[in-house]
């Protein structure tokens, strides 16, 4: 009598089964140990009775226990399908990057040791490279300020290749003849300092005139009225 009992509260409850989500979340979260318990040759049915009975009146859940039976039994028996490993895409169509030098190393290249001194080359490549980003502080006396106010070119070495580059070159536009330019260069070799920075030979070397001074003791040397359009053949010599 109990038995029959308990088989018609079980078949009440199969028939007023529900779309309660809670519910199929609660049963999806056991259907694992569900399935697993009947690969094993157990009977589910005392172990889960409300799965089993739910089950037998949701469709969606019905459907989840039947894929995951049917994976299931593929593992069980070996015959899960093998991933193939995909094929590797040939990007031989593309182009391979090419390395651009930096421009600390287009400095280096542009550098030569001299026995006695130093000689730097300028490029048509180099000059946009050397293009300030903003003017500094003008240093030269005042009278001139107005008429060297625009830098077109900075060399400043810093720290890693100041021994390699014991100057720097600063370039402005002469106002008052705007293709040409004041280059001012400044010598600092490594160890010596103001006021012992005189004496050292520039020569600027052009395509039609060398231009020669001597540094003062700040180790500067001043090249006035040299035209723009050279700048990309200059040959800087310090000795």
């Amino acid at each position: 009598m109990a038995d029959e009992r308990m088989r018609y509260s079980l078949l009440k409850e199969a028939v007023q089964v529900t779309g309660d989500e809670a519910m199929c979340q609660a049963v999806l979260a056991q259907l694992d140990d569900y399935v697993a318990a009947q690969l094993n040759g157990r009977d589910p049915f005392p172990l889960f009775p409300h799965i089993a009975v739910h089950l037998d009146g949701c469709l969606n859940c019905a459907a989840a226990y039947g894929r995951l039976c049917h994976l299931a039994l593929a593992e069980q028996n070996n015959t899960l399908p093998t991933l193939q490993t995909p094929r590797q895409p040939d990007l031989s169509f593309l182009t391979p990057p090419v390395a651009v030098p930096s421009l600390a190393d287009r400095l280096r290249t542009a550098v030569t040791q001299l026995e006695n001194g130093w000689r730097f080359r300028l490029s048509a490549d180099l000059l946009p490279l050397l293009q300030p980003q903003a003017a500094p502080i003008p240093v030269r006396a005042p009278e001139t300020e107005e008429r060297y106010a625009e830098l077109l070119l900075a060399l400043e070495p810093d720290e890693t290749l100041q021994a390699e580059l014991p100057f720097k070159v600063l370039v402005y536009r002469d106002a008052q003849s705007p293709t040409d330019c004041l280059v001012e260069v400044w010598v600092q070799p490594h160890g010596r300092a103001w006021p012992h920075l005189a004496g050292y030979t520039v020569t600027l070397g052009l395509p039609n005139h060398t231009h020669q001074q001597i540094t003062t003791p700040w180790g500067v040397a001043a090249f006035p009225h040299i035209p723009i359009h050279e700048l990309d053949s200059l040959v800087l010599t310090i000795g």
